[in-house]
């Protein structure tokens, strides 16, 4: 759940952010149809990282799962001109010259 030590610790140590919650989407399935889409708990979390700009996340009809679908939809911000660390620098520049800067 959004509230959770679990989810706080991943986004920590993943550098991650936690987008709002969609809802519940995890729903009992004992319960009364017009119930589902209002109550559960909401256990299915989005997270963005880098380039990955999140416009929205909404849960979905139920397809006969215990969670509901969750869509996010999503864009890519457009490359940088430079790496954001020395990782990407490093894959960059494997199998092509080193030029110097300047």
């Amino acid at each position: 759940a959004p509230w959770s030590a679990a989810v706080r610790r991943v986004a920590s140590l993943g550098k991650l952010t936690v987008m709002p919650s969609a809802g519940p989407s995890w729903i009992y399935r004992k319960l009364p149809d017009f119930l589902r889409r209002y109550a559960g708990l909401p256990i299915d979390q989005v997270f963005s990282k880098g380039g990955v700009m999140i416009h929205s996340a909404s849960r979905l009809e139920d397809n006969g799962s215990d969670h509901l679908p969750v869509m996010v939809e999503f864009s890519l911000r457009p490359e940088e001109k430079k790496p954001v660390d020395e990782d990407e620098t490093a894959l960059a520049a494997i199998g092509q010259p080193v030029r110097p800067r300047g």
